[in-house]
């Protein structure tokens, strides 16, 4: 599939380039990665086109990235300079893959951490695709990921009125109980070391544009707002 055929690498370029969706995400991911603080070789699990791997390769870490999508990891490796390498090829420390996040094509305790940008909500089955990052991230290693607020009353809103967005038409799921997140992985092994909430993005089901931004940023911290969670997770 070619990038023009694949209408995610066209939203996920839009997104970002816009500065009130991609600079947000890129510092809830890196603001977390820098607590821990993160080192060694992380997998980018989802990398969609590759520009999360491409910014925390500049800040020290080193990154291999996984996809199902040919178009975006076509994108990814133009943007990061990676090597795309083919099933069953070793390749070099850091490359790109394509792949599925629940059966990952890495030997058990490869990675020092993984990381997801709106991946999970898309697998069909959670469980399994947190059993399979647990399986490839040492022990003591570290999830960092984001999913949907179910609880989000601004997301429940944007689920009625606005259907046929473009968000909406490439999310199949609308968006997981925080409870069934946390038990998901307590049941594969993980420790949760902390939930935030976050969402001013323009571009997703979120606070409305027309909040001024004092209100805004505040909402964007509170269970019933914010369109998304941000979860971190050890590995026991």
């Amino acid at each position: 599939m070619t990038a023009g055929a694949d209408p995610s690498v066209a939203y996920w370029r839009g997104f970002y380039t816009d500065e009130h969706n991609g600079a947000e995400r890129l510092r809830t991911f890196g603001g977390a990665l820098a607590s821990l603080p993160a080192s060694g070789l992380w997998l980018d699990a989802g990398c969609g086109i590759g520009v999360l791997a491409r910014e925390f390769r500049r800040a020290g870490l080193r990154v291999c990235g996984v996809d199902i999508s040919d178009a975006r990891l076509a994108e990814a490796a133009s943007l990061t300079g990676l090597p795309l390498v083919t099933d069953g090829a070793p390749g070099p420390e850091e490359h790109l893959r394509r792949s599925s996040v629940d059966r990952l094509p890495y030997p058990s305790e490869r990675f020092d951490g993984v990381y997801s940008s709106s991946v999970l909500e898309y697998v069909p089955d959670l469980g399994a695709a947190l059993a399979e990052l647990h399986r490839v991230v040492r022990p003591g290693g570290h999830l960092l990921f984001n999913m949907p607020n179910a609880r989000s009353v601004f997301r429940q809103l944007y689920a009625m009125v606005r259907a046929k967005s473009a968000y909406s038409r490439i999310v199949p799921r609308w968006a997981y109980p925080q409870e069934e997140i946390l038990g998901a992985l307590e049941t594969t092994g993980w420790e949760t070391q902390w939930v935030d909430h976050y969402g001013a993005e323009r571009d997703v089901p979120g606070i409305p544009v027309l909040v001024p931004a004092a209100i805004r940023q505040p909402l964007t911290r509170q269970a019933w707002a914010a369109p998304f969670l941000f979860i971190a997770a050890r590995k026991r």
